[in-house]
């Protein structure tokens, strides 16, 4: 079926891009929110705008998942660049906020804390292993870098957290 999606998608079939994206859509709209912050429903629509463009000239070479969050991580670093050039002015984004004080929130907070301190490429390779479950080889792809240089920042990232964590 996906691959007959894909075909109508090639083809400008709206509906089948729709079927082809919808099982990746929270997962990349967290990921882009969590690199573009504000910016991300600006973002989020860019990447998709861009995809349906693009996906006349997709090829099977990488699954389709890998494809749009590759798509997604160049349209973060555009908005990124973009946000360096503009004047600095700081918004709250109160939907960003730590949880409450239910049952386990203090360990929360404290691991939302640590990874708050970590750059957005960082934060980025996070979530795209551990909670989108991306092979090392799919993030490198996404993130546009080598799959040893994922490996070594991984490995540092899990020792810097620990050291942060206290565990």
């Amino acid at each position: 079926m996906q691959e007959r999606d894909l075909t109508l998608a090639q083809q400008g079939d709206p509906a089948a891009f729709e079927r082809l994206v919808t099982p990746y859509l929270k997962g990349l709209f967290a990921f882009i929110r969590r690199r573009a912050g504000n910016e991300g429903e600006d973002v989020y629509q860019e990447t998709l705008l861009a995809a349906w463009r693009a996906i006349p000239g997709f090829s099977a070479s990488s699954s389709l998942k890998t494809w749009l969050y590759a798509i997604a991580g160049y349209k973060c670093a555009d908005a990124l660049r973009r946000k360096a050039r503009s004047p600095l002015t700081q918004e709250t984004d109160e939907t960003l906020g730590d949880g409450g004080f239910e049952e386990g929130s203090l360990e929360k907070i404290d691991l939302n804390t640590a990874l708050k301190r970590l750059d957005s490429e960082d934060q980025a390779l996070l979530q795209l292993v551990y909670l989108e479950g991306f092979t090392l080889r799919e993030s490198a792809s996404v993130l546009g870098i080598p799959e040893g240089t994922v490996k070594s920042r991984l490995y540092t990232l899990r020792k810097t957290l620990k050291d942060q964590l206290g565990r």
